[in-house]
């Protein structure tokens, strides 16, 4: 949408997809890009989350991919065509929701109010386990889950990536709330409502004002998380490079949908599915959670009892 700031006139998000990490935005995000009426140059820019903050707070393994400057960010946008809707899909909205809020209310002023904000909320147990295999299978965690939940360790480690808080990214209540008083058009999707496929597409294209007369796959299950059975593969479909970069920006969406879901395929094969010990996973219910569900089914409205 065009928005009037400074005296002058930029183009910023009609779509925010707010988060969470490991909870099925990904998904959301590779239905919404290949929208044609949908400008999404590349997901996770995390600039409402981290725009206007010292550099050294934004955690040091994600700093260089940050977009946090305003004319670079609206550059971003240019290209949209008439008709398009432009999408911002950053988890770290939701780690970063103070923030966030604050720099959309600096930003958009009353026009907050058309901003169509997505959330997708995943049984937080499942999402923290989720978040740590995640990171075991990109090599950038190596402690057993027990230990690396432990404060000391999570303290110290939250600088490089805010990801290391595995539990304290799966608090939801609070930030939900925030959002709800923030973004009056505030879709909150939990991971079991993505299961139904073309229900949940449908939903999510009427509600981004979206024409639903369009071919969109929802076949791909992206950025799957487990335990590697070949590291050095996994490390090469991972690893950034200038070359993928370039591929990004020069190869037609349609065939990026296309390596996008066979990268998926083969990194679903070349990884171990396993669980979390479901006696782990009541006592951290009952002793990181229980309350925060309790408050997260008042806000939505939802019935959570087989989180809790």
């Amino acid at each position: 949408m065009k928005v009037s700031f400074g005296g002058q006139e930029i183009n910023l998000p009609d779509i925010l997809i707010l988060g969470a990490a490991k909870s099925g935005t990904t998904s959301l995000a590779f239905y919404l890009k290949q929208h044609p009426n949908v400008l999404m140059p590349r997901k996770e820019p995390g600039f409402f989350a981290y725009h206007d903050r010292p550099k050294v707070e934004i955690p040091s393994g994600i700093r260089d991919r940050q977009i946090v400057d305003l004319d670079f960010y609206t550059r971003m946008y240019e290209k949209i065509k008439p008709g398009q809707k432009i999408c911002d899909a950053s988890v770290a909205h939701l780690t970063n929701a103070e923030n966030t809020i604050k720099n959309a209310r600096k930003y958009y002023g009353n026009r907050i109010q058309e901003v169509k904000a997505i959330l997708v909320l995943r049984n937080p147990i499942d999402r923290a386990f989720s978040h740590y295999l995640m990171f075991v299978k990109n090599g950038l965690e190596a402690l057993p889950f027990e230990e690396a939940i432990k404060p000391e360790n999570v303290n110290a480690r939250k600088g490089i990536q805010l990801g290391y808080d595995y539990l304290g990214g799966s608090l939801y209540a609070k930030r939900v709330k925030a959002f709800q008083n923030a973004f009056p058009n505030l879709k909150i999707y939990f991971t079991e409502d993505l299961k139904q496929r073309e229900e949940n597409l449908k939903d999510l294209l009427s509600f981004c004002d979206l024409s639903q007369d369009v071919m969109i796959d929802t076949s791909a299950q992206l950025n799957p998380s487990g335990i590697p059975k070949r590291k050095g593969l996994i490390k090469l479909l991972h690893k950034r490079t200038e070359i993928k970069e370039v591929l990004k920006i020069i190869l037609p969406d349609k065939l990026q949908f296309r390596l996008a879901a066979i990268k998926s395929q083969v990194m679903r094969k070349s990884i171990e599915t396993v669980t979390i010990d479901p006696g782990l996973k009541r006592d951290l219910v009952q002793s990181h959670f229980r309350e925060d569900i309790l408050e997260l089914e008042k806000l939505t409205g939802r019935d959570l009892a087989t989180w809790r």
